[in-house]
């Protein structure tokens, strides 16, 4: 109430931040006054002007912090290179301040240009994918102070049609006077095409390079020049897997990207949300096929689901019968209740959960079920309920879990197949065990753990194979398209080509279908689409749909949302929901109303949740001879045409819940925008489970002004209402005995499904901030060893610097691991070691067999260092020499770079599979009251230090075993271990790797 009362008074903060930038507006006016009598030279003048002003207030700091990297990246002294390091950081700080407040005060005049340039380019044509149109845009009010909030580095949401497109120009044409990048990311290639060659007309004409990602090949020069660019318009698919690309290369002219300065992100929302919950990932062939164990279990869990289909059937049949009987109905309730944790999607049960008092029935025995699991066993009256099913669905958690009589089933021979040992347990034991010897101690760990691998391999097998036939839906959650199972994103309904479910789930969905189960893969390089984002300095975004997940914007990418007033105000009509019992009722008054409008002419956009709903009303409106398009993830290269059409007269388009986002759908001219109804009529067949994605949906009509409505008809049956809906708001239907196709509305309803949707959106929030914490892990770790990586692509002193502290790292351990159980001097094994150092890294070292040159760990150490120092020196100058002898000037620092990269990359790779394994099994230390959060992080920890301690040993052994030969001039060889990658020619002359060097495109998975 108060805070209405303020509302009226002050204004939302929106609009108080709306008349805070009104100055800055009028300025850029002024501004633009006086560039109208410049003439067109002057004017494409300006760009250059602006940027000696920038390198006049920077060239300065700029100057003197590359002098500083340069300095750094030839210091061979570490201390020294502490002291650059930090200077640099403090440089770079201040570096960054004087650019963005040469941006502040360019801001006015650079916008007023833009603007200027806007108009002097109307009428003019040009060429949009192929297609001829002519310049028709000159920024308005409203869409500078869109342009000012994205360069502010926020998200402007603004209403479809309201020209975002065309706003993007202001804040990157004054970005990209820096010259250090500005990055568009798109939610398809074709927005990427599109809009790189529509808005590159007005950027060309002010003297910026325009380059788009997806009219060039991967890791191809093409794709370097792109990135060059002052402006580069990509997907986020394509930024993040360059990245990891980026470091998988083994030169640096071989890296794409630059600096990562500025990003603007079209569609915010269905990219930092929406796709953030699946990881980019580059992987490759374990080197072993899965598909003969998800053959072999698929048949079982597939019968098993057939079995289970009857007992929820028997359920139903004797559930219906107890129902008729006022006694008996507690017991009917029980056997429905039953039915729904077997199969709840059960069309017979759905129609019965509609009669009457019956889903009321059902939520009752719930409630006492829920109350009874928390009573101590013996008091439990309800334990035996799930005893009758084979397995039972957590719709809303979206699990599913073996009953006894299923793991019964699935295992006769082997009853404690499902049963996992407690492998510390076992460990303790043999550990404990004083009668094994050393050997024979590890031997039993090896037969414990071997046996463990196998049971947990059948489990999750299963697992997974149960989750696919129970959980996942055809032309639902999937589609299958020339023998291959392709993911549907349930938000925006696009097919996901490349992408596959991780953790054996997209295998088990192939063994399910009876197509091809790939083998299983590796991961080599992964990374979300949040940690790739956090990377830019600046970030902003646009949407017509963020106000509702500004929260989440806030707390993971530190973006405040900014709601930017409409050009001409809103008229579209947003009608009251329309509630069916039954989705049979619900499809027919949808059709209904489709043939209404249809008779007066409206153009008519549908919008579904899934492809199965959307052929399901193709058919019907086909049966009564109404002329459509449908537009799902089985069409979605026809996606832009389709909706560009979907306003014309007569117009019916059926659309699976987003697609053609980025397009405007504009009214045909011979529309009748006068009558009562007018304009795009919009019809949602269900409220999906984000109120963000319904209010994608409305904003699809009333563009700039246009008439236009919106309605969206529900029933009982669909899965937010069935899910989520109220025991109170079933009961208030039982009690008004609603008829069959009669339609239900009302403020309660409503105001249930949006507390619905808000409960689900915190849900999904949740879930979507757990997965970033466990990457946030890996991303830590990630930045450590890529740091190391391009270390050693860029060479100098400062490679030579990070080798020798490998070395001298691996060396202490290697001395400190062996005498590990000596207590005191006498039993230092002195020979021992010399042998053992002796056969690792070719270190013979005299002085730690003496005594009294060494009496003490500590002398050992520094002795074995020393040694271990010269003998890399003396490995760098017979490099040297070998380089004179076949004109290779840096050949000591060529082959330093390739010996780091390949022992980098090999045991990276290695540490990224068993990530994947130690994240699919800690959620079972919830089961022992541990949170996997903690115990993943401090496991991946532990799992780090091993890695960097397996680093430095395999480095130093392959650096100080190195043989070098030349046995001809014309064929340069090098005896060292280098990737497999298939030969390329080289573009370096003095290379000594052509073939490790180049390495083939590599296509994400």
């Amino acid at each position: 109430m108060i805070k209405n009362s303020l509302t009226k008074v002050f204004g939302t903060r929106f609009q108080r931040e709306v008349k805070r930038l009104q100055p800055v507006i009028a300025e850029i006016k002024r501004h633009e006054e006086r560039l109208a009598q410049v003439s067109e030279e002057e004017l494409t003048g300006q760009t250059a002007r602006f940027r000696a002003r920038l390198t006049e207030l920077t060239g300065e700091t700029l100057g003197e912090l590359e002098r500083v990297r340069a300095a750094k990246h030839d210091c061979p002294d570490p201390d020294e290179r502490d002291r650059l390091e930090q200077q640099a950081q403090s440089l770079e700080t201040t570096y960054k301040k004087q650019v963005a407040e040469g941006l502040t005060e360019l801001l006015p005049e650079a916008f007023a240009t833009v603007r200027e340039a806007c108009r002097r380019l109307l009428d003019t044509s040009l060429v949009v994918t192929g297609r001829e149109m002519t310049w028709d845009m000159v920024p308005y009010d409203v869409q500078l102070i869109g342009g000012i909030v994205l360069h502010q580095g926020k998200i402007a949401e603004m209403a479809t049609g309201e020209g975002k497109t065309l706003v993007a120009t202001l804040p990157i044409y004054l970005n990209a006077l820096t010259g250090r990048g500005v990055h568009l990311v798109t939610v398809n290639n074709y927005l990427a095409r599109r809009d790189s060659q529509w808005m590159g007309h007005l950027y060309t004409y002010l003297g910026l390079t325009v380059g788009c990602l997806d009219d060039t090949e991967p890791s191809s020069p093409e794709r370097r020049a792109a990135y060059l660019c002052d402006v580069t318009y990509g997907t986020n698919n394509e930024f993040g897997f360059d990245y990891l690309r980026d470091n998988m290369v083994y030169r640096t002219d071989q890296r794409v990207q630059r600096e990562y300065i500025y990003a603007i992100i079209d569609e915010v929302d269905s990219i930092l949300i929406d796709e953030a919950r699946t990881p980019l990932i580059i992987s490759g062939p374990v080197g072993h096929e899965e598909s003969e164990n998800f053959a072999v279990y698929n048949r079982q869990v597939a019968d098993l689901v057939r079995k289970q289909t009857a007992v929820v059937n028997t359920l139903l049949a004797e559930g219906e019968k107890l129902l008729a009987d006022e006694e008996t109905r507690q017991e009917a309730a029980l056997k429905l209740y039953q039915a729904q944790l077997g199969m709840p999607k059960n069309k017979r049960l759905l129609k019965k959960l509609n009669e009457t008092g019956v889903k009321q029935l059902v939520q009752k025995m719930e409630l006492e079920a829920i109350a009874d699991r928390k009573l101590p066993a013996r008091q439990q009256r309800m334990r035996d309920l799930e005893d009758i099913l084979y397995f039972v669905l957590d719709e809303k958690g979206h699990s599913v879990h073996l009953t006894d009589r299923g793991a019964e089933t699935l295992s006769p021979d082997d009853p404690a197949l499902f049963l996992v040992p407690d492998i510390s347990e076992a460990i303790h034991a043999i550990e404990a065990d004083s009668d094994l010897t050393p050997t024979e101690q590890r031997k039993a760990r090896q037969e414990i753990e071997a046996q463990y691998a196998v049971k947990s391999e059948k489990l999750h097998t299963i697992h997974k194979l149960l989750q696919a036939h129970a959980l996942y839906e055809k032309d639902v959650d999937y589609l299958v398209q020339e023998g291959q199972v392709v993911i549907v994103d349930e938000f925006t309904g696009r097919v996901m080509v490349g992408r596959r479910w991780a953790d054996g789930l997209h295998q088990a969905v192939e063994a399910k279908e009876s197509v091809q189960v790939k083998g299983e893969t590796q991961t080599l390089a992964t990374v979300t689409i949040q940690n790739y984002f956090r990377m830019y300095e600046k970030l902003a975004g646009m949407t017509g749909t963020a106000e509702t997940e500004e929260t989440e914007f806030y707390s993971i990418y530190g973006l405040d949302v900014m709601v930017i007033p409409t050009h001409r105000p809103v008229t579209r009509r947003d009608e009251s929901d329309r509630i069916y019992k039954t989705r049979r009722e619900k499809n027919n008054a949808i059709i209904d109303e489709v043939e209404r409008l249809h008779e007066q002419g409206l153009p008519i956009l549908i919008g579904t949740v899934n492809v199965d709903v959307s052929e399901t009303l193709s058919r019907q409106l086909k049966r009564r001879g109404i002329r459509h398009e449908v537009l799902n993830a089985k069409y979605h290269q026809r996606e832009a045409e389709i909706v560009a059409n979907a306003g014309q007269q007569n117009a019916v388009t059926i659309a699976t819940n987003m697609a053609g986002r980025g397009t405007d759908i504009k009214l045909g001219a011979d529309l009748d925008l006068t009558s009562e109804e007018a304009g795009l009529q919009i019809i949602g067949t269900e409220r999906h489970e984000s109120r963000r994605i319904d209010r994608q949906l409305r904003g699809r009509s009333g563009r700039q002004g246009d008439p236009g409505a919106t309605v969206f008809f529900l029933s009982l049956e669909d899965d937010l209402m069935r899910l989520f809906i109220s025991e109170r708001i079933a009961r208030w239907m039982d009690k008004s005995g609603v008829e069959e196709g009669e339609v239900i509305t009302g403020r309660l309803v409503t105001r249930s499904i949006e507390q619905a949707q808000k409960r689900v959106e915190l849900q999904n929030f949740q879930t979507r901030k757990r997965l970033l914490e466990y990457d946030d892990v890996m991303n830590q770790q990630r930045e450590v060893v890529y740091a190391l990586r391009l270390g050693a692509l860029e060479r100098g002193e400062e490679l030579k610097a990070e080798g020798r502290r490998m070395l001298q790292a691996a060396l202490e351990q290697s001395v400190l691991s062996y005498l590990s159980d000596a207590t005191r001097p006498e039993e230092y094994d002195r020979g021992g070691l010399q042998d053992a150092l002796t056969l690792q890294y070719l270190l013979p070292v005299d002085a730690i067999v003496d005594g009294d040159a060494t009496p003490e760990i500590e002398q050992m150490v520094d002795a074995v260092q020393d040694e271990g120092e010269a003998a890399f020196q003396r490995k760098l100058s017979y490099l040297t020499e070998f380089g004179e002898t076949v004109g290779a000037s840096d050949a000591d620092l060529q082959i330093l770079s390739q010996v780091m990269l390949s022992v980098l990359d090999e045991k990276w790779k290695d540490h990224l599979y068993d990530l994947d394994q130690l994240r699919n099994a800690i959620q079972y230390r919830a089961y022992g009251q541990r949170d996997p959060l903690i115990e993943y992080k401090r496991e991946a920890f532990e799992m780090f230090e091993d890695l960097m301690r397996d680093i430095h040993s395999t480095f130093t052994e392959r650096f100080l075993k190195i043989q070098v030969t030349a046995p001809h001039p014309a064929a340069r060889q090098v005896s060292i271990p280098t990737p497999a990658a298939p030969p390329a020619p080289s573009d370096a002359a003095d290379d000594l790797f052509p073939g490790a060097a180049r390495k083939a495109p590599i296509a994400p998975a």
